[in-house]
């Protein structure tokens, strides 16, 4: 049996939540049991901390008690989690328990992770003798950060369908598979109307500054572009990647160079990627001005639609009557514009 310590800190695992259905208590008790208080104060601690600093937050660990209720304070969480019925909210708080355990993952044995790997069903291999860890290309195009350079597959090296990685590369593939898996399972589950009854006050406080978060972005100047009049596969990408979800390099790439071609500058581009849960301030931009040539010697068109299809980011059931007549994005985007202008 994992020790109890183990448990509090990756409550995700599999034994956490055997842990947990053998020894907890009723829902009911849980939410409303003088007992539990604590857990339900950590509970919340735990989303707004991951609002406000993308981690869920270092709490002090030390008597049985401190781990009891660390551990159950994370489904808590999750309750209310759901009843924030906010995409944006809810990928924000995936991700901070995502980094959270990361940050734990760095610092563990390599025989840990891969034990942590394998309730993932990821597909990697560990020489002992030569210390040389190797993942499946396919769980690598699923979970890596593939938008970062590093991470490329040119930068890598595969044999045999298998791609070597370090450490450190398994806690970050781990940390993303974690974040798709808590996505997944709050997306799937509905407020129930006794944990919004014990938290109502916290739900609509944190309702309240997740709605204050999307006004300041809002009023924030994107030089002249209307969003509205986007064509469906960019705003398909924009809504994406402020949603949090992995975007694959090629729709990141693709909206730049069309933001770019509307003369767009790197800080009203930058400003469009700023409200992503896992927005990092330097690496985006570096990202931009590779893209846009302001520190590269080309500055990158825009791809047409047929390459659009190629790569799989043309959004092909929600296309209107105009985008089945264009060929390119920003022809889209200018014929709005025309059409704009003719009603006024």
């Amino acid at each position: 049996m994992v020790e109890l310590r183990t448990l509090a800190t990756y409550p995700f695992l599999s034994d956490a939540k055997s842990y947990v259905t053998k020894t907890a208590p009723t829902v009911e008790d849980l939410l409303n049991d003088p007992l539990y208080e604590r857990a339900r104060v950590i509970g919340v601690e735990r989303l707004d901390n991951a609002f406000h600093d993308k981690d869920v937050g270092n709490r002090s660990l030390v008597t049985k008690s401190d781990y009891i209720m660390e551990l159950l304070s994370y489904p808590l969480a999750r309750m209310v989690a759901v009843c924030i019925e906010d995409t944006y909210f809810k990928r924000r708080y995936a991700l901070g328990e995502a980094v959270h355990a990361y940050r734990n993952f760095i610092n563990e044995s390599t025989a840990f992770l891969l034990q942590i790997a394998a309730e993932f069903s990821l597909d990697v291999l560990y020489n002992e003798d030569t210390n040389i860890l190797k993942i499946s290309f396919l769980d690598y195009l699923h979970y890596a950060p593939t938008r970062y350079k590093e991470w490329k597959m040119i930068n890598r090296e595969m044999t045999k369908g298998y791609i070597r990685i370090s450490h450190k590369d398994l806690a970050r593939i781990i940390q993303e598979a974690l974040r798709s898996r808590i996505n997944e399972e709050l997306d799937e589950r509905r407020c129930s109307k006794a944990v919004y009854e014990t938290f109502s006050l916290d739900i609509n406080r944190i309702k309240h500054s997740v709605m204050m978060h999307r006004k300041k972005i809002e009023a924030a100047p994107v030089g002249t572009l209307d969003v509205k009049k986007l064509p469906p596969c960019m705003k398909e990408i924009l809504a994406a990647i402020q949603a949090g979800e992995n975007v694959p390099h090629m729709g990141r790439f693709a909206l730049v160079s069309f933001l770019h071609s509307l003369k767009l500058s790197t800080n009203d581009i930058l400003n469009m990627f700023s409200s992503a849960p896992d927005f990092e301030e330097d690496k985006t931009r570096y990202q931009i001005e590779h893209i846009t040539g302001s520190t590269s010697s080309t500055a990158y068109t825009p791809p047409g639609c047929d390459k659009m299809r190629t790569y799989g980011i043309c959004p092909a059931d929600k296309i209107d009557d105009l985008c089945k007549r264009k060929r390119h994005p920003l022809s889209y985007y200018k014929a709005r514009w025309r059409e704009e202008k003719k009603k006024a």
